[in-house]
């Protein structure tokens, strides 16, 4: 009875997966469940690094999300990390440290073993603060130790190798360059034993933390191993705080219990550190080095993707050929030959607009979502260049056949020749109302025609008063500012 239950709750927390994720949720969670149990029974280190692979909208962060809630209610203690959230820390030690702490808080309250064993990570992981020293020191212990400064970690006993750093610095300033050789050399041999001294305090960092991963699994938590950390938006974050949260990790954090799942654009993530690094740097071989294996989701389905997106539309707003919002959409995206990208970006277009119209009457998607596109293609809006992009090609239907001898009708809409008289009317509600039902003689004029029909029938209007439908060009130049002001936030 009680996997019956538990089979049900992860059924509601896959129910919106729309892009079919959850097929792969399964296959890791025992693959690294797998991998923990086969390194501990030969003796090795029973962590695991995990990457998931995906191009930009491929439900990366749906899935990790989702992952997380599905082995939180199979019994494992689950820590998120929104990389791209906490960048904006010189370091990320803390914010992995806070994302633990936040995931064992529930269990430490119960299990007084666990309690003492964690207090202990804290107390040892205290003294673990990273300092940035001076450019030209940098370079001198570079030089003399062989290894970059940020790699130093100063505690509570880093006063004498401050001090020291800081008057050689000064010094510096004082007799010039040509002597800093010598000044430094006094402050070298307490440097190097500091060095030292930290490294025997990572040693004893990761033993308190793998004693506390074996705590957390107990019968007082009712909590089981491993100890899962996801992390998301690294490929989002500064390359810089991408490549030090790594290291972190590696050095720090990988211990026995502890498995660790990423989720990023790997090729954005690689061009990053080499942007960083500069020409010539093989980003992808530097990741291979903190990841035990990569799993790759496979290409988004650009269907599933657009039906999973006009999910969230208020479809009493809109109106739209045959009714078939995805189907009207990805008829469009098809013909102007967008990609997932694009495709996420408009739509965040289309979703302000239709949040913010105002009117009683639905807005008409085959006249918002050339604009929407026009602007994303051309960085303009405007009725005119709208109808001169629109792919000639683009109907939405189907042709009938109306007689036993094979007669068909095209009772298809041409999408460009709607915009087209849709626009050429719209101006005024004299011109709208100036074409009657007998006057139109094919699927789009009537489509047309229906869409301005609420705007006059059985009201009365001022005949020289534009269509609702043109406030949409106000409506989108506004969303795609907001749009665009969002793009700018995010790293390139």
């Amino acid at each position: 009875m009680e996997k019956m239950v538990e089979a049900k709750t992860i059924d509601q927390i896959w129910e919106a997966d729309r892009l079919e994720r959850r097929q792969h949720s399964d296959f890791l969670y025992n693959f690294i469940v797998g991998e923990i149990s086969k390194r501990k029974h030969r003796g090795k280190r029973s962590s695991y690094s995990l990457n998931i692979d995906a191009k930009w909208g491929g439900g990366k962060s749906f899935f990790l999300e989702r992952f997380g809630e599905q082995i939180a209610e199979q019994g494992h203690v689950v820590a998120y990390v929104n990389a791209w959230r906490d960048d904006h820390a010189s370091d990320p030690y803390i914010a992995i440290m806070a994302a633990i702490d936040r995931a064992f808080a529930p269990y430490v309250k119960k299990d007084p073993a666990l309690k003492a064993a964690w207090d202990a990570v804290v107390a040892n992981g205290g003294p673990l603060v990273v300092k940035a020293l001076g450019g030209a020191l940098k370079v001198l212990i570079k030089r003399h130790l062989g290894f970059e400064p940020d790699d130093i970690y100063l505690g509570d006993n880093a006063g004498p190798l401050k001090e020291a750093a800081e008057v050689t610095i000064e010094q510096s300033l004082e007799v010039g360059t040509k002597e800093i050789d010598k000044l430094f050399d006094g402050a070298l041999e307490k440097m190097i034993g500091h060095f030292h001294k930290t490294d025997q305090a990572m040693r004893n960092f990761r033993e308190k933390l793998a004693a506390s991963v074996e705590a957390l699994d107990s019968k007082k938590s009712d909590r089981k191993a491993p100890f899962f950390v996801l992390i998301d938006e690294l490929d989002r974050c500064r390359p810089s705080y991408a490549v030090l949260l790594l290291e972190r990790i590696k050095h720090l954090f990988e211990v026995d219990g502890v498995a660790f799942v990423f989720a990023t654009n790997s090729e954005q993530l690689q061009h990053s550190i080499t942007g960083t690094y500069g020409q010539g740097f093989n980003g992808f071989s530097y990741l291979k080095r903190f990841f035990d294996r990569t799993y790759i989701f496979s290409e988004t389905s650009p269907w599933l993707r657009v039906e999973e997106l006009c999910g969230s539309l208020d479809f009493q707003k809109i109106r739209v050929p045959d009714r078939d919002l995805t189907a009207f959409i990805y008829s469009g995206c098809l013909a102007y030959d967008l990609d997932l990208r694009a495709i996420e970006q408009i739509f965040e277009m289309i979703d302000v607009t239709v949040f913010a119209w105002p009117h009683k009457i639905p807005l008409d998607m085959l006249l918002l979502f050339p604009l929407c596109v026009t602007f994303y293609q051309k960085g303009e809006v405007d009725w005119m260049l709208a109808k001169s992009e629109i792919p000639k090609d683009w109907k939405i239907g189907h042709v009938q056949v109306v007689s036993h001898n094979g007669d068909t009708r095209d009772l298809r809409i041409d999408v460009a020749r709607a915009f087209s008289a849709a626009t050429d009317r719209f101006g005024s509600m004299e011109k709208i109302m100036s074409v009657r039902s007998s006057q139109v003689d094919n699927p789009s004029d009537e489509y047309v025609r229906e869409t301005f029909l609420p705007e006059y029938n059985g009201l009365e209007v001022k005949r020289s008063a534009p269509s609702i439908q043109t406030s949409l060009l106000y409506l989108v130049a506004n969303a795609g500012r907001l749009t665009q002001a969002s793009l700018h936030q995010e790293p390139s």
